[in-house]
């Protein structure tokens, strides 16, 4: 990601410290064989110097390298756990903790990475159009704060344009929730065609893999082609290898039983309903449970 082997943030606590020590570029070059050009650059982090660049010159100025990355490392984790865990209770209905962790993110100290700094602010309106979302009201316009989000990641994003980009994991998660505000929004067309570039990443090794899924498969049921849903459900099952690590699966199976009853196969509908509540009811908050039981409930009511 951003953080691993990128040490451009560095040149500007590099200038600071120098500057402060009344220490030139030209005395650093001289003693430590590095151009005076190399350590403008690396200054203005215009750059991305190699460690073995860096050392000599923090170690003459008097800067603890190790220190400045491993605070760089412990709080881009920092951002990245509080990401999942505020993804985990949003997708468990639990949105007032989500709120309290949401504000957390503001503690975040990512200023002197231009990079991790992007990515903290693209958080930070993913969340808000996620919460807009939840919200519902017409008011709210989630799909704003979704492709500032997507442009915070990428200066040159337009949405007219999304097939023209590559996405990572976290802008695939935000171009999700983007396309479910359009299919909320009544914008048929624009939520098929990032439905169908989303499916194009179905990769099992994405963290978010089985989301993905789930909500690809919802996609085809959509749009009435059951066994392309049900396609998808069969292979990402395929690839859950352990079930306790396997966020999401429980919908899998939902949507996967919901399938199997418009195509009129009760047996299979039921096996899957069967395999959602349990992994729901293990792995899933209270209030999750509830709320698919009832559903599993609903849909199964004409059937005996």
């Amino acid at each position: 990601m951003i953080i691993q082997n990128d040490y451009s943030f560095i040149g500007s606590d590099i200038r600071k410290i120098r500057e402060s020590k009344g220490i030139t570029r030209k005395e650093i070059a001289e003693k430590m064989f590095i151009s005076e050009e190399t350590i403008r650059r690396i200054e203005k982090g215009d750059n991305d110097p190699r460690i073995s660049t860096l050392v000599p010159i923090c170690n003459y100025i008097g800067l603890d390298l190790k220190d400045i990355i491993n605070h760089e490392v412990n709080e881009y984790n920092n951002l990245l756990s509080l990401r999942k865990e505020i993804n985990y209770l949003l997708n468990n209905s639990s949105v007032e903790k989500a709120k309290d962790l949401i504000n957390k993110l503001d503690s975040i100290d990512a200023k002197s990475n231009i990079n991790f700094e992007k990515e903290l602010y693209a958080t930070k309106h993913y969340f808000n159009g996620i919460l807009s979302l939840e919200d519902g009201q017409k008011k709210n316009n989630p799909s704003e704060e979704l492709e500032v989000a997507l442009s915070d990641i990428n200066s040159k994003f337009k949405v007219n344009k999304f097939k023209d980009y590559k996405y990572d994991e976290f802008s695939l998660r935000i171009l999700l929730a983007l396309s479910i505000s359009e299919y909320k929004k009544g914008n048929m067309d624009l939520y098929r065609d990032i439905m169908m570039e989303i499916s194009k990443y179905l990769d099992p090794e994405l963290e978010n893999y089985f989301i993905l899924c789930y909500n690809v498969a919802i996609f085809y049921f959509r749009a009435g082609k059951h066994q392309e849903s049900l396609k998808v459900c069969d292979i990402a099952i395929c690839n859950a290898k352990k079930v306790k690590e396997t966020y999401y699966l429980n919908m899998i199976y939902y949507i996967k039983g919901i399938n199997h009853l418009n195509l009129e196969q009760i047996k299979e509908a039921r096996e899957s309903f069967n395999y959602c509540l349990a992994l729901t009811n293990i792995f899933s908050e209270d209030k999750l449970a509830k709320s698919l039981s009832v559903q599993v409930e609903k849909a199964m009511s004409g059937y005996k």
